[in-house]
Order: structure tokens, then sequence, then C-alpha cells
């Protein structure tokens, strides 16, 4: 029985940490609007970092075969994290409505489907042809959650993705996604099974280079108590705490349960992010969020043999 306990104990860990990915959407646009995209970014990965490391060295794990890793793992992975990390911050900064940066956390969160995708290349995985249907629906959802009514007008359509003020952030938010599927997979292809982690010193450097980027940029940097509230939140809570949590979940909870409610993100964190910025979740923005998660889970179906994992702010 406290078996049991003990699991279910956990896998609501697991819940409460799609929880918390689910408003770091919110947090990153304030930090980036108020404070600066590459000023945010540097001190939420420098605080976020120096946790990770602190706890991989309490623990003692994380890098004890680091040796043992392709060299190129370090500057491959660590670059593909550092354009991960700014593209985030400065996507949110780039959009104007906030009805846009709902959509915007749409485009961000394909990252499960480009995590796939680029398992073909990458990792040599075979996937079915019917991957096409799969990813099309997702593509579906982000014109269904941008232009509602409006997507069956199809001149009315090109003209705002061609014209659209958001266009630029839209194609960061491309960016995020696909350069954390890339990510994922270099990573699972360099590392394994082996004991290395290099997200704490990721985080570190991609603070240093974004902090330097920041000295250069003229940035608002306007400091209050709640914001400053906001980058401990998004550091030590997003950044590191939740990891933490997730694995803990992985490890000891129901991982099935955990993973499928995993898959709901984008619904979850649109959801999230409309209720806290006060946009009227509209059912065009539901109906999106659905058909994203229908196509990403529709094209795990194509993939035999294949467990695919990735991480969100």
């Amino acid at each position: 029985m406290r078996m049991f306990a003990g699991t279910r104990k956990y896998t609501l860990i697991g819940f409460l940490t799609i929880i918390i990915w689910g408003t770091s959407a919110i947090f990153t646009r304030n930090l980036s609007t108020n404070i600066g995209a590459y000023t945010s970014a540097a001190l939420v990965n420098l605080i976020g970092g120096i946790v990770v490391l602190v706890q991989q060295g309490v623990k003692k794990e994380g890098l004890q075969e680091w040796r043992s890793v392709p060299r190129r793992y370090w500057p491959i992975c660590g670059g593909l994290f550092i354009i991960y990390t700014a593209s985030s911050y400065v996507s949110m900064s780039m959009v104007e409505s906030d009805e846009a940066v709902v959509t915007l956390v749409l485009i961000r969160f394909l990252w499960p489907l480009f995590t796939l995708i680029f398992t073909i290349p990458i990792l040599k995985a075979k996937a079915s042809p019917w991957l096409i249907g799969g990813v099309s629906v997702s593509m579906a959802g982000i014109i269904v959650a941008k232009l509602g009514e409006a997507v069956l007008d199809l001149p009315g359509f090109l003209h705002n993705v061609l014209s659209g003020d958001d266009m630029a952030g839209y194609l960061m938010g491309f960016v995020v996604a696909v350069s954390w599927g890339i990510y994922t997979n270099l990573t699972k292809k360099y590392v394994g099974m082996k004991r290395v982690d290099g997200v704490g010193i990721y985080m570190v450097i991609t603070a240093a280079v974004l902090g330097a980027i920041a000295f250069f940029t003229d940035e608002p940097r306007r400091f209050t108590a709640d914001l400053t509230g906001q980058i401990l939140y998004a550091g030590v809570v997003v950044g590191s705490l939740a990891n933490v949590m997730w694995n803990l979940a992985i490890k000891k909870g129901n991982m099935l349960l955990v993973v499928l409610a995993s898959n709901f993100l984008p619904i979850i964190s649109t959801v999230m992010t409309s209720f806290m910025l006060g946009v009227g979740i509209t059912v065009p923005i539901l109906a999106g969020s659905l058909l994203v998660v229908i196509g990403t889970l529709w094209s795990k179906t194509c993939f035999r043999h294949f467990d695919a994992s990735g991480n969100t702010d």
C-alpha cells in the first residue's frame, strides 16, 4: 500500500512539473519586455546554472564520465543550447500583442515534433510516410490558432503571413523548437546512457555569452521586486528544480501517465498563458492547441522502437 502511495506522490510531482513548465512562457515574456531579452536570459541562466552545478556537486553525479563523451559534444550541443536560450527570450520580445504571444507559445511547443523529425537524420530512426500527416496536422493547428475563422480566406492568410508585424517573432519561435529538437537528439547520440549532463555548464556559459551581448545592447532593465522574483522563479524553479522533479517522477512515479500528460503541454501552456495575460481563450486557440497535440501524438506512432525526450522555458 505504501508503495502505491509513493508512486502516486511522485506521479503528482510529475504533473506539478508540467504545470511549472506551462507557466514559463509568460515569465519569459515579462522579463524580455521589461528587462531585456539578453539581460534577463543571462541572469536566469546564471542563477539556474549555479543551482544545477551545486546540486550535481552535492549528489556527485552528472559529470563523472565527461571524459568518455566525444569532444564535439561540448561545443556543438553547447552552441545549440545558447541558440535555443537566446531565441526563446528574443522571440518573446519581438511579438507585439498578447494574442501573438499565445500563437508563439504554440510554435515553441512544436519541439517534441521536431525532436521526432530529427531522429531520422541524426539517430537513423525509421518512420512511416504517415509522418507527413502528423506534421501537417500540427502545422495546421498553428494556423487555426492564429487565424481562427479567417483560415478559410487563403488570400487573407497569405497577406497575414507575408506582412504580419509578428512574423519575425514567429520565425524565431521555430528556431526555438528546431534548435531544441536537434540538441535533444545530438545529446542522445553523443552521451547515450553515460552519467554526463552538461546543462549546468551550458547555462553558465550561456549566461556569459548573452551577458556580453547585453552589455552592448540597449535594453530597458527596469528591475523591480516583482521582476526580480520572476527572475529567481525562472532560474531556480523552472531552470533547475523542475528538472529534478521531472527525473524523480520518471524514475519513481507512473512514467506512462506522466509522459502522456506531458504531451498535452501545448494545450496546458496555451491556456495558462492566455489566462495570465487576460487574453480570451477562444475556440480557435483551443482547437489549434489540440491539433498540435494530435499531430505530435500521431507522429510518434510513425516510429518504431524509439523514445524521444526533451526540456521548456
